[in-house]
């Protein structure tokens, strides 16, 4: 799993705020949460490389693997449903995640 720490995010075309619900919140961190491996005391684990972007970001083991079918986009849409917001049937680009909370 690739991550990234912003200290900021700022709205944009890209990054869209909704509003959700404190049990949608409870159900979208237990999504994410169980999208990691986890070690005994319930710590992510990271994965050790030199292959890093820049230095706000981070990799760790998954559940599950990437794939043409399973992208950075479906896990998105899929945490999206998780916790109750809306969510396309299936997509593998952000396009249609995008549309869905247009203005």
């Amino acid at each position: 799993m690739h991550t990234t720490y912003y200290q900021t995010i700022k709205e944009s075309e890209v990054c869209r705020k909704i509003m959700i619900s404190k049990e949608q919140y409870t159900r979208l961190v237990e999504h994410i949460k169980a999208s990691f491996q986890q070690d005994s005391a319930g710590d992510f684990l990271p994965i050790q490389t030199t292959a890093n972007y820049n230095d706000t970001d981070a990799f760790y083991e998954a559940n599950g693997r990437y794939s043409m079918l399973k992208t950075c986009n479906t896990w998105a849409n899929t945490s999206l449903k998780a916790s109750g917001q809306k969510a396309c049937l299936w997509t593998a680009f952000d396009t249609g995640i995008f549309a869905k909370y247009e203005e």
